[in-house]
């Protein structure tokens, strides 16, 4: 009977590991896909796991699968950025990969919340044995989204509107946009804090952020998240505005250098199906759909016991003294009696 194995990626795993093939399932929260040989380096080295975790399943030694991991701490959640398997024969690979996936997932669930992680979220394709696995877990489906590809891209005409770069106050002002364009529902599902919408540099990939305002409001925001020649872009407006991002994406990209061949990637949910239709407008491709899904842990917690406090009988007569104490005082008949024959 064949053995499974699951364990976290070693160095000594690298060889085996660059043989599977991976599929990507972060686009839909930033995430940048990492090349094959990067990611197992991180995953393997002590110091740079905290930026991206790996774990692998062999059967019988010989390795078949991997899950790799990117833990974002400042939101308590990490997200699942790739499954990978190695290229099975047969028409029934697909359906031999379920189990062995779902294992996998299981132990980056126990590994989430014992590093104090309190959700996974991944984004897998709606078809094949991916979201199998994801069900099998316990992951649950809140939202789906359409992905979108853009390469090539022309540069952005000058234009009327003033886009401006993030700055690190701009945070907050974000975050409430945010909650006006997505339904309540959602925000309890992803449970995100002003602290996600920081920009600058997260470990490799660069991340820079441009907006729009009107009355020293937020109306439109795009995110750039860049690791090489990839970036995955992440936008948001107000109800009723979509229209602005046929002008910020464009600027926005150029100002976060893009080149005229990298890959562009936007995952769009389909509460704000409205975005769809302008980003086809400036060279955008519909490629695919997903499953937003998410997954809440069980973490470790130190219980309290309550220990019984035996006293002594001297320490009970000092505590019993300092009660209150009331005098009962018993009437004499023969006094009131007495006093009233006066």
């Amino acid at each position: 009977m064949a053995t499974l194995t699951v364990r976290p990626i070693g160095i000594r795993d690298l060889t085996s590991f660059r043989t599977l093939q991976r599929l990507p399932l972060c686009l839909g929260y930033g995430g940048v896909p990492v090349s094959q040989t990067s990611a197992g380096v991180l995953a393997s080295l002590p110091l740079t796991r905290r930026y991206w975790r790996g774990y692998i399943a062999s059967v019988d030694g010989e390795v078949c699968a991997a899950v790799e991991l990117q833990p974002e701490p400042r939101d308590f959640r990490w997200v699942v950025a790739t499954l990978a398997a190695r290229a099975l024969p047969g028409a029934d690979a697909p359906e031999l990969l379920v189990p062995v996936w779902e294992q996998l997932l299981l132990a980056a669930i126990r590994a989430a919340g014992a590093d104090g992680a309190r959700r996974l979220h991944a984004c897998p394709p709606i078809d094949g044995p991916a979201i199998e696995a994801f069900q099998g877990a316990h992951f649950i489906t809140y939202a789906y989204q359409t992905t979108l590809l853009a390469q090539r891209l022309r540069p952005a005409p000058p234009g009327g509107l003033r886009v401006r770069e993030q700055e690190p106050s701009d945070a907050w002002a974000i975050h409430q946009l945010y909650h006006q364009a997505t339904p309540p529902p959602i925000q309890y599902a992803e449970a995100f804090t002003s602290n996600h919408w920081d920009a600058g540099r997260r470990a490799a990939p660069r991340v820079r952020g441009f907006l729009l305002e009107r009355d020293h409001q937020v109306v439109a925001y795009c995110r750039v998240t860049a690791r090489g020649h990839r970036h995955v872009v992440e936008v948001l407006t107000l109800p009723g505005q979509a229209a602005l991002l046929r002008e910020l994406v464009p600027q926005a990209l150029s100002r976060a250098g893009v080149g005229a061949d990298d890959e562009i990637w936007v995952g769009v949910p389909d509460y704000h199906g409205e975005y769809v239709a302008h980003l086809e407008a400036i060279g955008f491709t519909v490629v695919g759909r997903q499953a937003r899904m998410v997954r809440h842990t069980v973490g470790m917690a130190r219980s309290r016991l309550a220990l019984a406090l035996h006293l002594g009988p001297d320490m009970g007569e000092r505590l019993s003294v300092r009660l209150p104490s009331y005098t009962s005082v018993t009437p004499q008949a023969d006094r009131v009696s007495s006093a009233s024959s006066l």
